[in-house]
């Protein structure tokens, strides 16, 4: 079980490819981000990120990566002091910025990668994440597969509009990005907080716990006593308890909630099943018991969470 893009597929994650052009002219575009992150990366050129919690635009150059976190809104200019953008992105409008002469020279080129959540993301990695992650060109290790991969949609972009497939090599470059960028941030945490506080990537490394944390993503609905998630992780209670609590900062228990939670939530939002069958499914044989771990992680009941997914469509 890969518990990184459970974590993902969990939150209903629904990935869009939104801008992947060259830009000829001065220009500037809102990226809203109520239910969506995503990440930029630049091929050609220099942009800017502009937002309101930045005392100043960001610039990024060629090579230079940033992921915005779910919520993050921000703008993205080829001139910091241009005005604000009047237009924003969204599927309906891929933002298309052509030449207005064949042999024109791009400003810029940029790639940009949307990643929409059907549901809120409750995993603490995501409370991990920062809300602007900048990855530096000079910081990416030429032997990395997230340099190779930056390669090849660089060399990708640079052709002609012509070539044959080039929307579709570019679409899974960019998950492929995507997923890169993330396992980046994580073996970098991982790296310098190796003896700070209590982060996710430390879970991820320990092969113990790692080991039962991906039994419980690839089987939420099981039987998962402390006993049993002991044995699978080829630890004893005691310090299977307090491994845990040492590196997650949680108890197995309630991470065990938030997992069948966040799967709850997904299935409320994508299926038309009642809330006690859902409750079976993610191991929760009586759903009031079910409706009550919900209410206390969610701050809803599930049949008001599902009421406002409705209301929000």
């Amino acid at each position: 079980m890969d518990i990184l893009t459970d974590i993902l597929n969990s939150a209903g994650l629904h990935k869009s490819l939104l801008v992947r052009r060259a830009i000829y002219k001065p220009w500037a575009i809102r990226f809203p981000c109520v239910k969506s992150m995503g990440f930029h990366v630049v091929t050609h050129g220099k942009v800017y990120v502009r937002a309101s919690r930045f005392s100043e635009p960001l610039a990024l150059e060629r090579g230079d990566i940033v992921l915005m976190k779910r919520g993050f809104d921000h703008e993205i200019a080829t001139d910091p002091d241009l005005p604000s953008a009047t237009q924003s992105v969204d599927e309906s409008n891929p933002v298309v910025v052509t030449a207005d002469t064949p042999d024109a020279k791009p400003l810029a080129v940029l790639v940009c990668g949307v990643y929409q959540f059907q549901t809120p993301p409750i995993h603490p990695l995501f409370a991990e994440l920062p809300e602007v992650l900048v990855i530096r060109a000079s910081e990416i290790a030429s032997h990395s597969p997230l340099y190779a991969a930056q390669q090849l949609l660089a060399a990708e972009m640079a052709q002609s509009e012509s070539e044959q497939g080039t929307d579709s090599v570019v679409k899974s470059l960019v998950d492929v990005m995507f997923q890169y960028i993330l396992r980046d941030w994580l073996n970098r945490k991982a790296d310098r907080e190796s003896a700070g506080p209590s982060h996710w990537s430390q879970v991820l490394r320990d092969t113990h716990l790692s080991r039962a944390i991906q039994a419980v993503h690839a089987q939420p609905e099981s039987t998962w006593t402390l006993d049993v998630l002991a044995r699978t992780a080829g630890l004893s209670r005691a310090a299977l308890a307090q491994r845990f609590k040492r590196l997650a900062g949680d108890t197995p228990a309630h991470y065990i909630a938030k997992v069948r939670v966040q799967r709850a939530m997904d299935l409320l939002r994508a299926t038309d099943d009642s809330v006690e069958r859902i409750a079976q499914r993610v191991g929760y044989g009586d759903p009031f018991v079910f409706s009550k771990v919900f209410k206390r992680i969610q701050g809803v009941s599930p049949r008001q969470f599902r009421t406002s997914l409705a209301q929000t469509a």
